[in-house]
C-alpha cells in the first residue's frame, strides 16, 4: 500500500517545480495544442487499457458532468498505445501516460508537466510498480488531475474570449452593473429592461443535412441587498425565477423560463474579489411547454455591498450534447470580477 502522504508530497513537489519553471517554458516557441475541448488522450498499452486498470482510469475520467439534462461524462477519452504515438498526437491538449510494472523503475507517482510538446498543454505521467499501486494513486491523487484538466479547459476558453471577445458589450456591463466579464464576440443584446440585461449567442449546427439552432444566454441583474439570507440558494433562485417569469417568455402564451426543481440545483461557495459568492448549477425548463436545458448562476455583492448582483447563464441545444456549451457558460461566469469604482 502506498502512503497517501508520500503521494501528496510527490505531486506537490511536481507542481512547485512546474511553478518555478513556468516562465522558462512559456518562452519556448511551441505549436498550438490540438484536440477537441474536453478530450483526454490516454497513452497505455492495449492489454492494460482493455482490462481493470483501464476500466478504473476511465471510471475516474467519465464521472458525470454535473447538472445536465442527460448524463454526459466529464471528459471524452481517446486511447493510443505508446507505439502509436506520433508527433501530431503529442500536440494534444490533455495527455495522460500510464506505465505499470517493471518500466515504472520502482516509482509510484503522478508527475505533471505543462507545455511538454505544445502550448497550453497538460501532460501527466502515472508510474506504478503494480496494479495495486496504480489503484492507490487513482484513489488518493487523481481528483487533483481531473480538477486541473477542467480548470485548464475553462482557462483556455477564457483566454480566447479575453483576446477575441466582445469589448463593447463588456464595457456596457461594467458601466451598468459594476462587474467585468469576458464574452464571445458574437454575443448580442436580446432584451434590456430597467432591472435586467439579457444577452444571447445564436449558433447553427448541422445534424445530417438539417440545421439546428444552439442558444446560449446570459442574464445580468441586480437588486437591493437586505440581509445575508440574500446570498442563499433559495433566495437567489426565487429572485431569478421571478425576473425570468416576467422577462423571458416561452413560445406560447402563458409559457416562461423557470427553474426545474424536480432535480434540485446545487451550489458551491466561491470567493470573488475576496467576497463570499455563490455558484449554482441546475436545470431550467419552460413552464407549460417542453423546453429546457442546463444553467449556472453566480450570485455576489456589488463593490459597495448595497446590491446583490446575479450573472446567470443557460444553454439550449436540444439535439446535441451540452457539456462543452455548459463549460463555456462556466468560463464566462468564472471570469466575472467586480469592476473598480470609477
Amino acid at each position: 500500500m502506498i502512503s497517501g502522504f508520500r503521494l501528496h508530497i510527490a505531486l506537490l513537489i511536481t507542481l512547485i517545480t512546474f511553478s518555478n519553471c513556468s516562465d522558462q517554458e512559456s518562452q519556448r516557441r511551441l505549436p498550438r495544442h490540438s484536440g477537441m475541448p474536453g478530450e483526454v488522450l490516454i497513452i497505455m498499452s492495449d492489454q492494460t487499457y482493455n482490462n481493470a486498470p483501464g476500466d478504473s482510469l476511465r471510471a475516474h475520467l467519465e464521472i458525470l458532468y454535473p447538472q445536465l439534462p442527460q448524463g454526459e461524462p466529464s471528459f471524452s477519452i481517446l486511447h493510443f498505445t505508446p507505439a502509436q504515438m506520433s508527433k501530431m498526437l503529442q500536440h494534444h491538449r490533455n495527455i495522460i501516460q500510464v506505465v505499470i510494472g517493471p518500466d515504472a523503475e520502482g516509482e509510484n507517482k503522478i508527475s505533471f508537466q505543462k507545455e511538454k510538446w505544445s502550448s497550453a498543454q497538460l501532460y501527466f505521467k502515472i508510474t506504478a510498480t503494480d496494479e495495486e499501486a496504480f489503484y492507490e494513486l487513482l484513489r488518493s491523487e487523481f481528483d487533483r488531475v481531473s480538477s486541473l484538466i477542467n480548470k485548464t479547459e475553462i482557462e483556455r476558453i477564457q483566454d480566447n474570449y479575453r483576446e477575441n471577445g466582445n469589448v463593447a458589450l463588456r464595457e456596457k456591463i461594467e458601466e451598468e452593473f459594476g462587474v467585468s466579464l469576458y464574452l464571445p464576440a458574437d454575443f448580442k443584446v436580446a432584451r434590456e429592461t430597467d432591472d435586467l440585461l439579457w444577452i444571447r449567442r445564436e449558433r447553427v449546427k448541422y445534424l445530417g443535412n438539417t440545421a439546428h439552432d444552439i442558444t446560449q444566454g446570459i442574464f445580468i441583474f441586480k437588486y437591493p441587498y437586505t440581509s445575508d439570507s440574500a446570498l442563499t440558494q433559495s433566495a437567489a433562485m426565487a429572485v431569478r425565477d421571478s425576473l425570468l417569469k416576467e422577462h423571458v417568455p416561452g413560445p406560447k402564451e402563458g409559457t416562461y423560463m423557470t427553474t426545474e426543481y424536480k432535480y434540485p440545483p446545487s451550489s458551491e461557495v466561491i470567493s470573488l474579489n475576496d467576497r463570499y459568492s455563490l455558484l449554482t448549477r441546475g436545470l431550467w425548463k419552460t413552464e407549460n411547454y417542453f423546453m429546457g436545458g442546463s444553467f449556472m448562476a453566480l450570485t455576489t455583492l456589488s463593490n459597495d455591498t448595497r446590491n446583490v448582483i446575479s450573472v446567470s447563464g443557460f444553454v439550449f441545444a436540444p439535439k446535441f450534447d451540452k457539456r462543452e456549451y455548459t463549460r463555456e457558460i462556466e468560463a464566462i461566469l468564472r471570469s466575472v470580477s467586480l469592476a473598480e469604482p470609477g
